[in-house]
């Protein structure tokens, strides 16, 4: 991730008819009238020559309007954003340091409930219900949510996986429970089931180097036609029961990214085409022929 990434602010955006074809550095609405809308990008291209800034770059915008922009709390400032969730009138808001509960009922004016402390790269969020899910992947994340990190190459207080919280009190969510996993879970998506109205399903994907066996027994980092139960090539199925998430479980481990190819790729734009061909002869030059030597005979 750019390390522009890691200082932003929450930032609301109201997707509404609003063409905007202009570009601001203050605080303040910007964009066009819904009369404005328009199908067609916005030329010149007002994104060309804004200003770069900590927290007063200049901006441009394109058939949307932000309505506010918010600073996070203290424990949160220069760390990475991850993934936004939304409920209701809430919007939680992932980071590298845990996440945030933010009361948008009024988009002018972000309210935080909750700035919820429990460091682990790279917390992406989803919502169902009253059941809130944050990803771990990184080593240095804990079980107990503590900001000190993990030394140890091999730790029973390391997570990696899922945390599950009761957001029933949206304002003061509990840790229920966490589901550890061999890679961590980079992403997660949560899926229903139209025929188990019981359980919620988490598919989690994992991107990290497998850990050892002593931290998590199970773990095999061998390919898989060395060990049929590798942690390689496969995301985790897990099992949330509604009523009782603290039995949360994997169930399955899919191995759906094995024997992967990689995808085509189109080929170039005309435009890009010609601009490469104006690069090519503009670095060529005119044609010129050398000078003759004094054995030529023309």
């Amino acid at each position: 991730m750019s390390s522009a990434r890691s200082i932003l602010s929450v930032a609301l955006a109201a997707f509404s008819a609003a063409a905007c074809a202009s570009s601001s550095s203050s605080g303040t609405p910007t964009g066009a009238s819904p009369a404005a809308m328009s199908a067609e990008p916005p030329s010149p291209d007002p994104r060309i020559g804004l200003r770069a800034g900590l927290t007063d770059a200049a901006e441009a915008a394109w058939n949307m309007r932000k309505v506010s922009t918010t600073p996070p709390a203290d424990s949160f400032v220069g760390v990475t954003n991850s993934d936004l969730a939304f409920i209701g009138n809430y919007a939680i808001q992932g980071n590298y340091n845990g996440y945030q509960v933010w009361d948008i009922s009024n988009p002018a004016r972000p309210t935080l409930k909750n700035a919820y402390l429990c460091p682990a790269s790279q917390s992406d969020v989803s919502v169902y219900k009253n059941l809130l899910f944050v990803s771990g992947e990184g080593t240095s994340g804990r079980v107990d949510c503590g900001t000190q990190g993990v030394q140890d190459t091999v730790s029973k207080d390391r997570l990696r996986g899922i945390r599950i919280f009761d957001a029933t009190d949206m304002a003061n969510p509990k840790y229920v429970a966490n589901v550890q996993t061999c890679r961590g879970s980079h992403t997660h998506t949560v899926v229903e089931d139209p025929n188990d109205k019981e359980n919620v399903y988490i598919y989690v994907s994992g991107s990290a180097g497998v850990r050892s066996p002593n931290e998590l027994p199970g773990c095999s980092r061998l390919s898989p036609d060395q060990d049929p139960n590798s942690a390689l090539f496969r995301i985790e199925v897990i099992k949330v029961p509604l009523a009782n998430p603290q039995a949360a479980a994997i169930v399955s481990s899919p191995r759906i990214f094995q024997g992967l190819v990689e995808p085509p790729e189109h080929g170039d734009a005309p435009e890009d085409i010609a601009e490469r061909q104006k690069q090519i002869a503009e670095a060529k030059g005119p044609a010129r022929l050398p000078p003759p030597s004094r054995a030529t005979r023309w």
